[in-house]
């Protein structure tokens, strides 16, 4: 199973701060109203307060903390820095000791009232995640996704690394729910028509590659040739028959080009279900 779609530069980019922030993302995640100042002024010295206010934003900002704080986009240290009256570059002194920052970490998820991305959280969001990905077959658009769904569930984001191995899961088990749901409907007698369309003639072409050329010019005899397609898939396939409603449009838009693009050989060593 393939894991990785994402490059080292990439991985490390989504792991980090966004060099820059919108405004209204500075008002809205790193505004600190009553309880949060009374949460952050429990913390002895200016670095203390400033790198547990930092974490608290980033969080509810980005749905993860992380490692590099230093790295915060310059507004956010600034406003922080207004607003707890000490000076941004009080960031590079804050928390040396990692078992200070891990002990900070655990405050601030409680006090933004995060979990943590637990093995009993994966469990149950596995499905979500399976019908997810029937929606979106782009592993990016997948992680996008799930990344959206931690965050509203306050569930704190694991690594970009561990998340990718997830994606892939996510793909996998979207395509053995698809071939699920189409199963009831491909009797043995379709399923020898359908492997049928595989076998080469004596011509070395097979019907499945006649069905899936595409016309190369705009002309009526190009325009017949493609109705008589469609006459064979009603006629000998019985293509009308099929229901593909319970599945999701870019779940059929994924098996219209997988049948499209793959060769017979490609398809031909597929298991029987897949294929």
């Amino acid at each position: 199973m393939a894991t990785r779609f994402l490059s080292e530069i990439e991985i490390k980019r989504l792991d980090s701060f966004p060099e820059s922030i919108d405004r209204r993302d500075v008002a809205r995640f790193f505004c600190l109203g009553g309880d949060d100042l009374r949460f952050v002024r429990q913390q002895r010295g200016a670095p203390n307060q400033l790198g547990i206010a930092l974490q608290l934003g980033a969080l509810r900002w980005l749905g993860f903390i992380p490692e590099d704080l230093t790295s915060a986009p310059p507004e956010v240290l600034a406003a922080l820095g207004d607003a707890l009256d000490v000076t941004p570059r009080a960031i590079f002194d804050y928390a040396v000791r990692s078992p200070t920052r891990a002990e900070h970490r655990l405050l601030v998820r409680t006090h933004a009232c995060f979990r943590a991305f637990a093995e009993r959280e994966f469990e149950a969001l596995r499905e979500r995640l399976a019908e997810v990905a029937l929606e979106h077959e782009r592993s990016s658009l997948l992680l996008g996704r799930i990344c959206e769904l931690l965050r509203a569930e306050r569930v704190e984001r694991p690594s970009i690394d561990r998340l990718v191995r997830l994606v892939a899961w996510a793909r996998e088990r979207a395509h053995e729910l698809t071939f699920q749901r189409l199963a009831p409907q491909l009797s043995d007698p379709l399923g020898k028509t359908l492997d049928g369309l595989l076998v080469t003639t004596d011509g070395g072409r097979s019907q499945h590659a006649w069905l899936r050329a595409r016309p190369t010019t705009v002309s009526a005899g190009a325009m017949r040739r493609e109705l008589e397609k469609r006459a064979f898939l009603i006629e000998h396939v019985g293509a009308h028959r099929l229901n593909l409603t319970g599945l999701p449009p870019n779940r059929r838009a994924w098996l219209a080009q997988t049948g499209r693009q793959s060769s017979n050989q490609a398809l031909a060593r597929l298991a029987p279900e897949r294929r």
